[in-house]
């Protein structure tokens, strides 16, 4: 097959596929352009629009093998490269890469990348937040919401671009090089998409793979998965412990006396958790991790200090969703899988309904056991999983009870704790794809029935 020497193909046109294209049209507008969907577009208008300046639209599985005429494609997170399709291409001398990938050669800035299976979008937030609040230029990008390739141009030579990565966009990199790399942990997720731990894993240890001697791995002490990456990743090793000091030679941060400890080789800072306004042991490693981060770019341990006050956390992620009487509701929708679930429960104190279900990951909920028997009075169960969920908790019968919506749950879990009052935690420990459109719409419907429920207790007594 004769093959166009630029041709450009970009798979997805969701929010990632449509930055790509807007790139594309913008800096090489002689660059054939194709977009690939399996499905057609669902915006018609905004196909409407890239095929007026010149992007050949292919719809459908049928149509996948065109792309052989490209040499270049670039795949949304949506889809996996590990496809036989995709060994196709690149038998035919296609590359290969993700956004994540194609948007770096491009990045003139220093890059600190964030990953992990739980608490990456708070960690990520966190290290731009404190950035700013010391005047550093910086911007914040990836799997949070905007595109990398949507802020190359406004990124400027020696400033800091701060990634949240997501494992997808980890699969198809080449160069991609963070001068800080951010592990979180590495818990059961996406195995769905996932053949094992250790692939889910694999992919999560692209984020050190091309680091040198001169970078910095900031690697979670606590999470045994994390001593392998270690072994994988060539960058300088910080650690970060809620549990215990970091001991030498090793050099990282950990907690004492309700103060952040960091040694970072050029002796120890102390940051003061009083005004933390975090909740939960999970959001102490995502704290620690962050001032790490922003240490090894050169971030003073009192800029730090000062700037965490100041930080009010992200939405769905432990979010309070008001208070009626004395039930409080916390929004925790991000909690997309158990290990998630787990943290979020285990923050918790005293009387305690959590909210699980939805469509489920492939997770084990069996996990959840012990620490619901130990804390929560009633377990409401919605959704694709419901099922699934009560089979794997039979040994917490009758606590376990089925709801119809989040209308239900809310109503339930407040008349459950109305008289004593406690919590209501919405942890699903799921996707949200069988009743939402994603996690942040389900959370914000729980809001919305708290709310609601609020102003009928409010008219009726």
């Amino acid at each position: 097959m004769n093959k166009p020497a630029s041709a450009v193909a970009v798979l997805g046109f969701g929010r990632t596929g449509q930055a790509v294209l807007q790139f594309l049209l913008e800096h090489e507008p002689r660059t054939p352009l194709f977009l690939f969907n399996d499905a057609p577009p669902a915006d018609r208008e905004k196909q409407l629009a890239f095929e007026r300046r010149g992007v050949r639209f292919l719809t459908g599985a049928g149509r996948f093998g065109e792309l052989s005429a490209c040499r270049l494609a670039v795949i949304s997170p949506g889809f996996d490269g590990r496809q036989p399709r995709f060994a196709a291409l690149r038998r035919d001398g296609v590359e290969v890469i993700s956004e994540i990938e194609f948007a770096f050669r491009r990045v003139r800035g220093r890059v600190i990348a964030v990953s992990g299976s739980n608490g990456k979008s708070t960690t990520a937030s966190l290290v731009q937040h404190l950035l700013a609040g010391a005047g550093q230029p910086s911007r914040l990008a990836g799997n949070i919401g905007t595109p990398l390739i949507a802020e190359v141009d406004a990124i400027q030579p020696g400033s800091l671009v701060v990634l949240e990565l997501s494992s997808f966009q980890l699969e198809e990199i080449d160069r991609f090089r963070p001068e800080v790399a951010v592990l979180l942990n590495i818990t059961p997720d996406h195995m769905d998409r996932y053949p094992s731990l250790a692939s889910y894993a694999a992919a999560k240890f692209n984020l050190l793979r091309n680091q040198g001697p001169g970078d910095v791995m900031v690697l979670n002490a606590d999470d045994s998965r994390l001593r392998e990456a270690e072994k994988l990743g060539k960058g300088r090793p910080l650690w970060f412990s809620a549990a215990r000091p970091v001991e030498a030679p090793s050099r990282g941060a950990w907690l004492e006396n309700g103060d952040v400890v960091l040694d970072t080789g050029a002796g120890r800072d102390r940051i003061s958790l009083r005004r933390n306004p975090l909740r939960g042991i999970h959001n102490l490693e995502n704290i620690l991790a962050a001032a790490l981060a922003c240490r090894a770019v050169g971030l003073e341990a009192a800029a730090i200090e000062a700037g965490l006050p100041s930080f009010r956390g992200l939405a769905h992620r432990m979010e309070a969703a008001g208070r009626i009487g004395r039930v409080e509701f916390i929004n925790d929708s991000k909690a997309t899988n158990v290990d998630a679930a787990l943290k979020s429960v285990s923050s918790i104190d005293g009387d305690l309904v959590v909210i699980l279900g939805g469509r489920d990951k492939g997770g084990d909920f069996r996990l959840l056991l012990e620490p619901l028997r130990q804390r929560a009075r009633r377990i409401l169960l919605l959704g694709e999983a419901a099922p699934l969920i009560a089979a794997q908790l039979a040994g917490l019968e009758p606590r376990l009870t089925a709801v119809r919506d989040l209308e239900d749950a809310v109503g339930s879990g407040y008349a459950e704790l109305k008289r004593d009052g406690g919590t209501v935690l919405l942890a699903p420990a799921c996707a949200s794809f069988d009743m939402f459109a994603d996690f942040e719409q389900r959370g914000d419907v729980f809001k919305e029935e708290v709310r609601r429920l609020r102003q009928r207790e409010g008219e009726h007594g």
